[in-house]
C-alpha cells in the first residue's frame, strides 16, 4: 500500500512557521496549520493561545464533534520531531539516514477524491452526512426556554 509522507517538524521549523504568520497548533503529536481557521468558533483567541505548542489537553477537555475531528485532517502539515507518536515504528521508515513518517495511504486519498468527481460528473452533489442525534439542537426551542426563564426570573426575584 503506498503511503503519503508526513513532513517531521521540530521546534525550529515551529518558530520559523510562526515568523511567517502561521498558526500551527500541536495535537496528539500531530502539527496542524490552522492560520485559515482563525475564524474558530471558539474565538480565535483560543488557537493563538496555543500557537506552536501542544494543545491535546486543551482540545480533549472541550470535546469536539466528529465533524470538527475529520475537519482537522485538512490542516494537518506534519509530526512533532521526536515525540512518542514519532518515536514508534509502526509507521516510519528509515531512507538515506533520515527517518520518513508515513501516515495515510494514497489509496484513501485517490478514492475520496474519485467519489466526490464521480458525483459532480453525474450531476450529483456529494452526500452530505447528517450530524449525529446527540449534536441535532432546536434552537429555536432553547431561544423560547431561556426567554421564559428571564420572565419568570424577572417577575419573581427583581420586580419590587
Amino acid at each position: 500500500m503506498a503511503r503519503k509522507k508526513l513532513k517531521v517538524i521540530g521546534d525550529k521549523d515551529l518558530q520559523k512557521l510562526k515568523g511567517e504568520s502561521k498558526c500551527c497548533i500541536i495535537i496528539n503529536d500531530l502539527v496542524y496549520d490552522v492560520t485559515a481557521f482563525l475564524e474558530h468558533p471558539g474565538g480565535f483567541e483560543v488557537l493563538k493561545e496555543h500557537d506552536g505548542k501542544d494543545a491535546t489537553e486543551a482540545f480533549r477537555q472541550i470535546g469536539h464533534s466528529a465533524n470538527a475531528q475529520k475537519l482537522m485532517k485538512t490542516f494537518l502539515i506534519g509530526i512533532q520531531k521526536n515525540s512518542a507518536l514519532y518515536n514508534k515504528k509502526a509507521d516510519t521508515k528509515t531512507v538515506e539516514g533520515k527517518k520518513e513518517f508515513v501516515y495515510y495511504s494514497e489509496e484513501e486519498i485517490k478514492e475520496e477524491t474519485e467519489a466526490v468527481a464521480g458525483a459532480e460528473a453525474n450531476g450529483k452533489a456529494p452526500k452530505e452526512e447528517k450530524p449525529p442525534e446527540e449534536e441535532k439542537v432546536n434552537y429555536p426551542l432553547v431561544a423560547f426556554a431561556i426567554l421564559l426563564f428571564s420572565i419568570t426570573y424577572y417577575f419573581l426575584f427583581l420586580q419590587k
